[in-house]
């Protein structure tokens, strides 16, 4: 029996933290999710990535911001890669649109970055074609 009550109790005491009291979990409906180190706005008009107007933006960069991004509007979301290269104090910005699926890549031209905010213009095309969008991003370091 005693052989049984250590581990009981051990596992006992690593679900109960999780469990009400007053804490919420990331998967509690109204309890947004962080995603990412950088949060802020990204501004335009965008089908591609169902950007219209302004929306939220968030970013999980690593140090030579490369990592991860992810747009919420209020129609659609939108998700994808990053890549970014420092070239002499601006910084370009590739971002691939990973869902919904697509195979052209929009870009952010940032200027100068600083360690804690991130602002500047985008530009998307639909690679068939049609019009170039713009738009503007303002990030901060959360």
């Amino acid at each position: 029996m005693r052989k049984l009550a250590l581990p009981a109790l051990a596992c006992l005491a690593l679900t109960v933290p999780g469990c009400g009291g007053g804490h919420h979990s990331p998967t509690e409906p109204g309890v947004p999710a962080t995603r990412g180190n950088w949060i802020g706005t990204l501004s335009g008009t965008q089908p591609g990535i169902h950007l219209q107007g302004t929306c939220t933006l968030e970013m999980r960069l690593d140090p030579n911001y490369n990592g991860r991004w992810w747009v919420d509007c209020p129609d659609a979301s939108s998700q994808g890669q990053v890549t970014s290269l420092d070239a002499g104090g601006v910084l370009a910005m590739i971002l691939v649109t990973t869902s919904p699926a697509s195979d052209c890549p929009w870009s952010a031209i940032v200027a100068p970055p600083t360690p804690s905010t991130l602002n500047g213009n985008f530009k998307a095309g639909d690679c068939h074609g049609g019009p170039e969008t713009t738009g503007t991003l303002s990030l901060h370091r959360r």
